[in-house]
């Protein structure tokens, strides 16, 4: 029976890491071949532009996986308790491609922080939720501010589209 448990807990934690990495794909395809100043130039209303929404996506990934659930020291965010949507202005100098390398690069290591966690109950060591109610939030954060980003695409360009061909 315990075996049976195991392989379960292991086939739902990759399901639910499969559903979180074709979030995070789509989000890098969404901002791919896009011009950096056209992109920047697309913003709603308060401000949200591509460029913060992936910087954003980066912040949120390390909060909660690697500061949350993990307590891993010294890690550093783009926001302030004076600035709490600092995340989301990114300076002109700052290209796409070094936020998207960015994302990639932290979203490796919370992968590492997932895969190292007994189970998928296992309480963050800094917050009152299980590493399962971590990655449905995840998945939820990442597919809503991808809504934002194929908003924001479209009108700094007018490519559409749901997922690459």
């Amino acid at each position: 029976m315990t075996v049976a448990c195991t392989a379960m807990s292991d086939i739902e934690r990759e399901s639910l890491l499969e559903f979180l990495q074709r979030q995070r794909d789509l989000v890098a395809w969404k901002v791919q071949g896009g011009d950096e100043d056209v992109l920047r130039a697309v913003s709603t209303a308060s401000g949200m532009t591509a460029q913060g929404v992936v910087n954003h996506l980066t912040n949120c990934e390390r909060g909660w996986f690697r500061q949350a659930f993990a307590d891993q020291p010294d890690l550093t965010f783009d926001f302030t308790d004076e600035d709490e949507d600092g995340d989301f202005r990114i300076p002109d100098d700052v290209p796409m491609a070094q936020l998207l390398a960015n994302y990639a690069a932290e979203q490796k290591r919370c992968d590492e922080v997932i895969l190292a966690a007994e189970t998928l109950d296992q309480k963050a060591a800094n917050r009152d939720r299980s590493l399962r109610w971590i990655l449905l939030h995840l998945i939820e954060e990442t597919a809503r501010h991808l809504g934002h980003l194929d908003l924001l695409r479209e009108q700094a360009d007018g490519a559409t589209g749901e997922r690459p061909r």
